[in-house]
């Protein structure tokens, strides 16, 4: 340990002292068949991307459902005018805009913004004398 770093570390193997096989033979199918795999779940759940063979397909759905839920409720939080502008209709619009798009880069900020963008696009912006209109699409500075 005279660089601060274990032996193992140091020597360059793992800590079961055992070097790792190279990326093919048996180890390295399996660890792509996984990464396939892991990439299609993932597009199921965000992305509206088809159920991988081996998953339950309802089981999915819920919890593709209940992202999407998750995500509603933070842009909820982060713009509660497009709430209230939409009423009763907020949730069924999110999942429109939601079903199939994962959430943008940048976090919920984005995703409420995206959001509010998706609605202007489709004339659904709700508008009001409230004083929310375009120029909330930006969302909070």
């Amino acid at each position: 340990m005279a660089d601060g770093r274990p032996a193992h570390a140091a020597a360059g193997e793992p800590r079961g002292g055992a070097a790792r096989p190279p990326g093919g033979g048996e180890a390295g199918q399996a660890r792509e068949a996984l990464r396939v795999a892991q990439g299609a779940l993932l597009a199921a759940l965000v992305a509206g991307g088809g159920v991988p063979e081996g998953f339950d397909a309802e089981r999915v759905g819920i919890q593709a459902r209940s992202l999407i839920a998750k995500r509603r409720g933070l842009v909820a939080r982060l713009r509660p005018e497009l709430v209230r502008g939409l009423g009763p209709g907020f949730a069924a619009a999110f999942a429109d805009y939601a079903t199939g798009r994962p959430r943008p880069p940048g976090g919920s900020r984005a995703d409420a913004r995206a959001f509010a963008e998706w609605l202007s696009s489709q004339g659904r912006y709700p508008s009001g004398d409230e004083g929310h209109g375009a120029s909330t699409l930006q969302g909070p500075r």
